[in-house]
């Protein structure tokens, strides 16, 4: 008997967390492969598993004679083209045959669809967030202060320097500092945005 390959990760580091990985396994065992499968092509069983073959649903595959199998049992179940190489679980067939843009969005889309429910994270890890919420409210002011120092630095500065009158200098230094702080809090969540 032949077995359908198995799913192989990505390498993108956000698809493989832990929590990531539950939500997908909650997803695989509440919603059949065939279901899925059905939406996008016409399927007929094959053998006497409850095995069923069809034309591959792929966007990018234009199949002629049925080549794409569905191994169904397997925590939800597996898919295999053999016309074009490819397979993989209910999720991955979702993602490709349903235009995401990311993996994540086909298991959310699926578990909406078929009411499932997700894992929650552990209470540890909502321990450990309120742990680190100084060290990374420090991080975020360390940055706005940064912030705020480059750009009165260069673009402020040049200004204040031009005036010749003391007072109006120590005035607009200190206007000028404070108009600083609006722009260097976007500038850091926006810093911070990216690195999460």
């Amino acid at each position: 008997m032949q077995r359908a390959p198995r799913q192989v990760y990505s390498e993108d580091a956000s698809q493989n967390t832990y929590g990531f990985r539950r939500c997908c396994k909650g997803v695989r065992e509440a919603v059949p492969v065939e279901e899925i499968a059905r939406r996008y092509t016409e399927l007929k069983p094959f053998g006497g598993r409850a095995w069923f073959t069809g034309r591959c649903p792929l966007p990018d595959h234009e199949d002629r004679t049925p080549s794409y199998y569905i191994y169904p049992g397997e925590t939800g179940g597996r898919w295999w083209c053999y016309g074009c190489g490819r397979g993989g679980d209910v999720i991955d067939l979702e993602f490709l045959c349903g235009a995401y843009r990311e993996l994540w969005a086909a298991m959310i889309s699926l578990a909406v669809d078929y009411g499932v429910d997700l894992p929650e994270r552990p209470r540890s890890w909502h321990r450990k967030v309120e742990r680190q919420r100084p060290i990374r409210d420090g991080i975020e002011e360390a940055k706005i202060h940064a912030a705020r120092r480059r750009l009165y630095k260069r673009y402020f500065e040049p200004l204040v320097l031009a005036t010749e009158d003391e007072e109006d200098r120590a005035h607009d230094a200190h206007l000028y500092c404070e108009a600083t702080a609006k722009l260097a809090e976007h500038l850091a969540a926006n810093m911070m945005g990216r690195q999460q």
